[in-house]
This record gives C-alpha cells, structure tokens and sequence, in this order.
C-alpha cells in the first residue's frame, strides 16, 4: 500500500508545485503591469517621424483592410513601404492601388528570399535600407492586421512614457467564425498566458522578453545595432528573436495591453490555426535546448494535464488539490482572458477542451528543425 501510495504523493507535489509556480508567474506580472489606458495619444506637434514597414507575400486577400487603416495614419508617419518578397498573386497590384491614394504609401520590390532567410526578416532589411533617413522610428506591421488611426501615435506614446526604445502590443483578437477557430485560438493563446505572463510587462532579461511582431516599434539606432535585421535572418520567429538579441544588450524590452481598437484576423480558417500557428508558438528562438525542455514540460502538467487530472482525480482523492487548483488556474484565465478578443463565440468557452491536443501539437513543432512557410524552409541549412 505505501508502494502505491508514494508515487501518487510525489505525483501530487509535483502537480501542486506546477499549478502554484503558474499563479506566481501570473500574479508577479498582474503586479508589474502597465495600466491598459496609459499613455494617451501623441501631441499633434511632435517633431519626430516614423516609417511603417509592410513585409508581404501573397497577401492579396489580408492587404486591403490593413492598408485602409493605415491611409488613416497621422502625419507622424512619413512613409509607409510595403515590401513584397516575392508574391505570385495580385499582391502589389493591390498595394499599388492604395499607392495612388496616398503618396506616402511606396510598393517595393525585394525579391525572394535567399534559401533558409525568414521571407519576413528579408522584407524588413531592404524596408530598412529604403526608409527615408528623417524617420527616428520604425513601425513593423503585419498585413493581417486591422489598424486603428492612433496605433503609431500610441505606440510611440508609450515608448517615450516607459522609456523605452523596443516595444510591441498584444493586438484584440478576431479570429474566424468557424467553430475550430474557436476552438485552437483561445487554447493557443493560453499558452502563452502559461508561459510568459500577462501583457503590459517591460522585460530587462532575455529569459523575461516576448514580443509581437504583428506591431513592434524600435528606435531606428537598435536596427543598426542588429544590422538591419540581418541578425534574425534565419530566425524561426524573427519579432521574439529581435527582442531577446536586443535585450542581451541590455535593451528593455516592453509589451504592451491592447492600446486602442487595432485587431488582427491571423487565419481564415481553423485548419491554418493548427497548422501555421504552433510554428512560433514554441517560443525556441534565441534559447538553450534545457529551458525550452523545461519550459515545455511545465506547459503540459499545467495546461496540458489539467483536465485529465480532473478526470483521474475522481478515482484518486490523493490529486483531488492539484486537480482543484489546475481547473482554477485554467478557467481563471479563461474567464480573464475575454477582453483578448474583439468579439466573442460561444465556441470559445469549450476551448479548454483542446487543450491536451494544443499542448501536444506545440511540443511536435518544437521538434521541427527548420520549418516550413508557405512553402519556403526557414533556418540555416534550408534547401532550394
């Protein structure tokens, strides 16, 4: 009986200890958070100017949402360079049809990527190399983003208000209306929430840093500083990988609580949430073999063992704490995660359902060496 009795215990102090390091982590940063509706909008009479860079390939269906907020742009941005690498469809006609509307709008041609380069970190290197000199600033934007008008002037805002040079948001989310994006999104999310915090951070350690390359800002001196992006060029998840090279020189790195009503649409369907999405999900970039071990076997005995401790624990009073206290933790976050999204599908309450098969589908993409995107391989070694 004690035989038996010992691995259950060990089982319980491991599960507890799990559950309790997960509420520390979301507590701390509950406690170092920025408050959401601080800084307000830029002056109208700064004096800087910011370039915003679009790097694009075959977004000919995401493009024209994206640009129609950015038309909306205040004249702190001076430019704004959409950099196609390489689209096949009517992407740069597209962009070229709001290059009319608005002068400041220039359609670039960068090409394809060299084999293994993040098709992204290409179009932000020859996006750097062509921004005009003027602009101290440099807003990074993902084409399946929906911006608000203040998005750079609030993004700026905040820079000056923390004293900080690098900073990205955590966007409101919209995903797709099918029930399986209801599903993955929120359980995809929580992963994140698991692992890094809640937004509204400012990280000084690489260990700490997270970013969101759907909108970074960067002073443009810490862009030479990584020669023009050229040192993420292999990087799986180029926006993480920019930050924690920043912050191992001592760069603090900021991330934001959604600032105005800017939202992102990532997929248009729930398939491509669980094919595309875990690639960055991992969060491997610019880390040790150990700490992503670790960082994952944490997930999956708190997010993603959760509901099976539940079910066990129903024959087993001994898990019957750490079984309360991981269903606690996972619908706390649930219930607070909410205000993420920009609308809400009654899909999303049964995304703690998935979460064994989230959890699992992130560890399999860990173990992909050089992943796939849209066809192209991403790190160095890729093949032609």
């Amino acid at each position: 009986m004690r035989t038996n009795l010992q691995p259950m215990l060990i089982a319980k102090m491991v599960l507890t200890l799990a559950q309790l390091a997960i509420v520390g982590r979301l507590l701390f940063s509950a406690l170092q958070r920025i408050p959401r509706d601080v800084p307000a909008a830029s002056d109208a009479d700064r004096q800087t100017a910011m370039t915003v860079i679009i790097p694009v390939y075959n977004e000919q269906s995401r493009l024209a949402p994206c640009l129609e907020g950015v038309l909306r742009f205040s004249h702190l941005v001076q430019e704004i360079l959409v950099v196609d690498t390489g689209s096949t469809d009517r992407t740069c006609a597209l962009a070229q049809s709001y290059a009319v509307r608005d002068q400041r709008i220039r359609v670039v041609s960068a090409g394809d990527p060299p084999h293994g380069w993040n098709g992204k970190s290409w179009g932000i290197v020859h996006g750097i190399k062509l921004a005009s000199p003027e602009s101290e600033w440099i807003l990074l934007l993902d084409a399946d983003v929906r911006p608000s008008p203040t998005l750079p002037d609030r993004l700026l805002a905040a820079c000056e208000e923390l004293g900080v040079r690098c900073a990205s948001v955590a966007l409101l989310q919209a995903p797709a209306a099918d029930p399986l994006s209801w599903l993955l999104h929120p359980a995809m999310l929580t992963s994140l929430v698991y692992r890094v915090g809640l937004p509204g951070q400012i990280a000084r350690s690489p260990d700490q840093v997270f970013a969101n390359g759907q909108a970074l800002i960067l002073h443009r001196h810490l862009l030479a500083a990584l020669d023009n992006g050229r040192r993420v060029a292999f990087a799986n998840a180029e926006d993480l990988a920019l930050a924690r090279a920043l912050s191992a020189m001592g760069e603090p790195i900021a991330f934001l609580d959604a600032l105005d009503d800017s939202f992102v649409t990532m997929y248009p369907e729930g398939r491509q949430v669980w094919t595309s999405w875990p690639r960055s999900l991992h969060l491997k970039e610019s880390r040790g073999n150990f700490a992503v071990v670790l960082d994952l076997a944490l997930l999956t005995i708190t997010q993603g063992a959760w509901l099976p401790l539940c079910l066990i624990s129903l024959r087993s009073p001994t898990l019957r704490l750490p079984a309360f206290l991981s269903a606690a933790v996972r619908l706390g976050i649930l219930a607070g995660m909410q205000r993420a999204y920009r609308w809400h599908s009654w899909w999303y309450w049964l995304s703690p359902a998935v979460d064994v098969f989230v959890v699992a589908r992130i560890i399999q993409a860990a173990t992909v060496q050089r992943p796939v995107w849209r066809g192209r391989t991403i790190g160095q070694g890729g093949q032609p």
